[in-house]
C-alpha cells in the first residue's frame, strides 16, 4: 500500500503551490529549442507575473538546452549562445530550488556562477548525459540542490530530496536512513546520502508512483502550453505531493547515524 491514501496523494499534488516569483532567466534560440524568451517567476501551475513560466513549462526548457547543448557539444559547435543558455538554467534551477529560503537564493545563484569554471559547461552535459547526481555539485551546490537539476531534466524517474519530506515522511516512517543535521533537520551534503537518494529515496518514489498508475490514479495537472490535463503520476510527482503535506511542519530533529 502506499504512504498515503490514494485521494491524499491527488489533493496533494493538485494543490502543490511552491514557486519562485522573483527568478529571472532569459534563454535565446539555439538549435530546435521551441522555448526561448525572458521568463520572470517559476509558478506551479499559473503564472502570475509577466513573462512568468508554469513549472511544467520550466521542466521543458530545462531538457531541450541541456539536450540541445549536449548535441552541440557532441558536434563540436558549442557556442557562446549554448554557454549562456546553460548558465541561465542551471541558475534558475538553484534559485527555484532555495526560493523557500529568501535571500539564500539569490546568493547561492550569485556563488554558483562566481565559482563557474571553463569546464563547467562539459561537467553539466556529461552529468546530463549520465544522470550523475555527484557531477551536478557545481560551485558550491550541494547534494539536495543537486537533485533538483535531476527532477526538473528527468521528472519521471527522479524528485527533489527536500528536507520536509524526508523528515516528515521518509526517514521519520524508515523509508530513509538519510543523515540530517540536529539543529534545523537539513539533510547533510555527504556521500553517503546522495547514495542513498539512489538507493532509497529515488526506489521509493518511483514505486509509490508504479502503484498509483498501476490503480488508473490520475490528477489535474497544467502541461508546458498551458492545457489542462488528466496526468499519471511520476516520480517527481509523489515528492512534490508530500512536500506539500509538510508545508508548515517542523522537521524532526532525528538525524540517522553516518
Amino acid at each position: 500500500m502506499p504512504l498515503l491514501r490514494p485521494q491524499q496523494y491527488v489533493h496533494a499534488r493538485e494543490t502543490y503551490s511552491y514557486e519562485a516569483p522573483d527568478c529571472r532567466f532569459s534563454i535565446v534560440q539555439t538549435g530546435n529549442l521551441t522555448t526561448v524568451g525572458n521568463y520572470k517567476g517559476i509558478f506551479a501551475a499559473q503564472a502570475r507575473s509577466p513573462n512568468g513560466i508554469i513549472l511544467r513549462g520550466f521542466e521543458l526548457v530545462c531538457q531541450e538546452v541541456f539536450g540541445d547543448c549536449s548535441i552541440a557539444a557532441q558536434n563540436g559547435v558549442f557556442t557562446g549562445s549554448h554557454l549562456s543558455n546553460l548558465r541561465e538554467v542551471s541558475a534558475a534551477i538553484v534559485h527555484w530550488k532555495m526560493a523557500s529560503q529568501g535571500g539564500r537564493a539569490c546568493y547561492r545563484v550569485k556563488s554558483m556562477l562566481a565559482e563557474w569554471k571553463p569546464n563547467t559547461p562539459s561537467q553539466l552535459i556529461s552529468a546530463y548525459e549520465n544522470r550523475d547526481l555527484s557531477a551536478f555539485r557545481i560551485g558550491g551546490v550541494g547534494i539536495a540542490t543537486a537533485t533538483a537539476f535531476m527532477r526538473l531534466l528527468f521528472p519521471d524517474d527522479f524528485g527533489v530530496m527536500d528536507s520536509r519530506v524526508v523528515g516528515n515522511h521518509t526517514n521519520r516512517r524508515g523509508i530513509t536512513t538519510l543523515t540530517i543535521r540536529r539543529d534545523d533537520g537539513y539533510i547533510i551534503n555527504t556521500g553517503t546520502n546522495a547514495c542513498k537518494y539512489h538507493e532509497e529515496y529515488v526506489p521509493f518514489l518511483r514505486s509509490e508512483a508504479s502503484w498509483l498508475n498501476g490503480q488508473g490514479i490520475t490528477f489535474q495537472d497544467v502541461d508546458p502550453f498551458g492545457q489542462h490535463f488528466a496526468s499519471p503520476f511520476r516520480a517527481c510527482d509523489i515528492e512534490m505531493a508530500l512536500f506539500q503535506r509538510s508545508k508548515g511542519a517542523r522537521c524532526p530533529r532525528r538525524p540517522a547515524p553516518e
